[in-house]
């Protein structure tokens, strides 16, 4: 069982998932050798195959046109070890098959897409970052490129520092 959109789809399917863990385009080979990984997070991506049955084939269609819609993303319930996991997520590919047979029966089935999330579904907290002595940083999206911040109990906060090129000693 599976939810897209809200609407739950209680049908045969089969699940692929896959759980890349992304790193940074700062991670890489050290001088010394080693390799410094910059975990970004774990992005999900679950390959799904519907069998839907043949007398919902209305709803097949209306799946169909909901999927292909040019959205940046559909929210989808999954599931996820033993329970189930949210996931806002883009879909870039739908595939199904005709079927046109000699009683001149004609259909689609085997609906395939690719769930890709738009989010990580793990990331390290700010515990863990600086349990491993890496650099936190805030997580709002505009910080301003040499401006200094401090996290505090309200979260990041702006410091205001005089700049160091116009104090005069």
């Amino acid at each position: 069982m599976i939810t897209i959109d809200g609407h739950v789809w209680d049908v045969p399917c089969d699940l692929e998932r896959t759980a890349d863990i992304t790193p940074s385009e700062i991670s890489g080979m050290l001088l010394d050798k080693t390799y410094f990984n910059d975990v970004l997070g774990t992005f999900m991506t679950y390959d799904v195959t519907l069998a839907v049955p043949p007398t919902m084939m209305q709803e097949y269609s209306n799946l169909y046109e909901s999927l292909t819609d040019p959205v940046d993303a559909h929210a989808f319930v999954l599931p996820y070890n033993n329970g189930m996991i949210n996931l806002t997520a883009r879909v870039e590919q739908v595939r199904d098959i005709y079927v046109y047979t000699v009683s001149q029966r004609q259909y689609w089935r085997g609906m395939r897409f690719t769930v890709i999330a738009s989010h990580p579904s793990k990331e390290m907290s700010l515990g863990e970052v600086l349990t491993i002595g890496r650099t936190p940083f805030p997580e709002e999206i505009g910080i301003e490129t040499g401006a200094i911040y401090e996290k505090t109990e309200d979260g990041w906060q702006e410091l205001d520092l005089p700049n160091g090129d116009e104090v005069r000693y």
